[in-house]
């Protein structure tokens, strides 16, 4: 995943939140993907668009107890499922 790449979300996903779990629902497939607490966060992020630096960067101050190389890791790997999936849409290269 580019450093240099912005993300932003899919305007056509939608959030479902029960009590304290998050899915996203993509319209065309149906399909249902269940978020953690580290995906809720960086999906709130993806509202205005941020890059994936920025967004460990983000993540790394609000949890602080966290390990930056494993938040690093997980944004990317998040990221690069989002994209797969087409739930966000990247811009720049």
């Amino acid at each position: 995943m580019s450093m240099t790449s912005h993300f932003i979300r899919n305007p056509d996903i939608t959030i479902r939140e029960v009590d304290d779990v998050a899915f996203l629902v993509h319209p065309e497939t149906d399909a249902l993907y269940h978020l953690n607490p580290l995906g809720t966060a960086l999906w709130r992020l993806l509202k205005d668009g941020v890059s994936e630096e920025d967004a460990i960067e983000i993540i790394c101050m609000a949890f602080p107890e966290a390990d930056e190389k494993a938040v690093k890791m997980d944004i990317g790997a998040l990221l690069t499922e989002f994209d797969d999936h087409n739930l966000v849409i990247r811009l720049g290269v």
